[in-house]
């Protein structure tokens, strides 16, 4: 009889230890489910609706032409790649996060523009040209080979308002906008949607 409040003692902490391990077991797996959901609305996120018509409900991608700055005779226009998925990528030269995902870009494109892949880059820079030709020295070689433009007023305004960089479009062989990311590119952005929409 005198060791039944010792039993009863060592039941009680065994309990209460196996109540903590079953609560940390569920908040894990809670925050992993979160961290699924979250992942998936990165790639899921559809575009946001920029009115470019009566409607104001379509997401066609607004047009436009501007000269290359890296490939000096090229002219950029949406019109030329249509039939292939295009990304285009709004930066500034004075931008750190800009800076630090071109090289992904760059990489991206060099292995997949024979797949199809189109990616045009436009400066938000008030500096010109040469402030862009200028930046490409970052870079290994000393240039970027996907085509790059200055973005003007008009360009900015048709696609939102530009007013935070880097922002990113994906745009579907059809020329509609099916994805829109503003922030440095999260990893695995790119070939989701380019397998997704390169069908």
């Amino acid at each position: 009889m005198k060791n039944k409040p010792n039993k009863l003692k060592y039941s009680n902490k065994y309990k209460y230890k196996l109540w903590i391990i079953i609560s940390a077991a569920v908040l894990i797996a809670f925050a992993g489910s979160l961290a699924i959901i979250k992942n998936r609305s990165w790639f899921e996120h559809t575009a946001k609706a920029i009115k470019i018509n009566k409607s104001g409900n379509e997401t066609f991608a607004p047009q436009f032409t501007v000269k290359s700055i890296n490939y000096p005779d090229k002219i950029l226009s949406l019109k030329k790649f249509r039939g292939h998925v295009i990304l285009i990528n709004f930066f500034a030269t004075w931008c750190p996060p800009c800076r630090a995902e071109m090289p992904g870009i760059e990489k991206f494109y060099k292995a997949h523009k024979n797949e199809g892949l189109r990616v045009i880059g436009l400066s938000v820079n008030n500096s010109g040209p040469e402030a862009v030709r200028n930046f490409f020295k970052h870079f290994d070689g000393g240039h970027i080979t996907y085509p790059i433009g200055m973005a003007n007023y008009g360009i900015e305004k048709a696609y939102g308002k530009i007013s935070e960089i880097p922002q990113s479009f994906i745009i579907d062989k059809q020329g509609d906008i099916v994805a829109h990311f503003t922030g440095e590119l999260p990893p695995g952005f790119l070939s989701y949607y380019f397998k997704k929409y390169n069908k």
